[in-house]
């Protein structure tokens, strides 16, 4: 009989936790941000974005006398990059997502890869951190300048990402196409470093904030990799015709055997959402990343120079979301 009220006891608790936490889920409102590669920057960012939400936007019914009305739970999942992010809130699949600068700019105005798809409810949210496009070359490859990577085996990046359209733009305007390299391959982010420490790519292309993991890893491991300079004519058509584009440098000792500056151009990183996303969620995301602005900093190396007056307005190519407005106006921003 003890037996039968204590497996019975215990029934109940169960039952009654998972009452708990239905009611915990249902009041809860659930969105989620894109993100890129699981070694990038930009799943840093997404998540960053999250932990400092979690932190502030408490509800009232979890606790907080202060709190706010509904509670909101954020995930940042690892995703294919740039245009993958703009698709997916362009479908309502994801609420934010992290952007190029210079997709956000096509996707809103449909150009380039968003032509005849142009997706004119984008609304920008802030910029975040710089993002040189880089090539990085093993040492045995003997790749000095972009010329050099003729006959090369060269990762170009998987489809959707903002890397591989940043590498067709600079292929574009170097007159070349894949037929130009041995050959291409369309590996992600996360998967091109082993492959070129392996010794199955001579090079890759990639946009990502410095300094970075996986880029200390590809210095580091057997290819002694090292970025190239991309610089010349073409390369400045690319920075004068287009204002989402800017010249970059890596510095001298940013990376492991890296003796000398690396001049190339870049883009930043962007928060976007669609206007379909609520006043209310924007302004608390926006208002999480402000309030908590110098752990949000702590969050990755690549966010220690961020400055407010600079994420508001550098970058943003989409109309401001209202809601990031209407936070921005509070503060003293705008």
């Amino acid at each position: 009989m003890k037996k039968i009220i204590t497996s019975l006891s215990s029934a109940l608790l169960i039952f009654v936790a998972s009452l708990s936490f239905t009611g915990v889920a249902k009041s809860a409102e659930f969105f989620t941000i894109g993100t890129g590669g699981p070694t990038g920057v930009y799943f840093q960012t997404g998540n960053a974005i999250c932990k400092m939400l979690h932190k502030s936007a408490i509800a009232k019914e979890h606790g907080r006398k202060k709190g706010i009305d509904k509670a909101y739970r954020c995930t940042a999942p690892s995703t294919g990059g740039s245009n993958y992010n703009i698709g997916q809130i362009a479908a309502g699949e994801f609420q934010f997502g992290v952007a190029q600068s210079d997709w956000q700019y096509h996707a809103v105005n449909g150009s380039s890869k968003w032509e005849g798809k142009q997706y004119s409810d984008l609304r920008a949210v802030f910029s975040v951190h710089n993002e040189p496009f880089q090539i990085w070359a093993r040492k045995k490859a003997k790749v000095k300048d972009f010329a050099g990577l003729k006959g090369k085996v060269v990762n170009i990046g998987n489809a959707g990402s903002g890397q591989r359209g940043t590498m067709e733009v600079l292929m574009d305007a170097k007159g070349v196409s894949n037929s130009f390299f041995k050959s291409t391959t369309e590996l992600t982010s996360s998967e091109q470093v082993k492959a070129l420490c392996d010794g199955k790519i001579d090079a890759f292309g990639y946009s990502v904030g410095f300094p970075n993991g996986a880029m200390e890893n590809a210095a580091s491991c057997g290819a002694k990799a090292l970025p190239i300079n991309l610089t010349g004519p073409e390369v400045q058509g690319l920075i004068d015709g287009a204002a989402y584009y800017a010249s970059a440098v890596i510095p001298a000792g940013t990376y492991t055997g890296q003796k000398k500056d690396v001049t190339t151009f870049g883009v930043k990183a962007t928060v976007v959402t669609s206007a379909n996303v609520s006043d209310e969620l924007v302004y608390l995301v926006v208002k999480a990343v402000m309030e908590n602005f110098d752990d949000f900093k702590k969050q990755h190396p690549a966010f220690a120079s961020l400055k407010k007056e600079d994420m508001i307005a550098a970058g943003l190519s989409a109309p401001l979301h209202p809601g990031a407005i209407k936070y921005y106006k509070e503060a003293g921003l705008m």
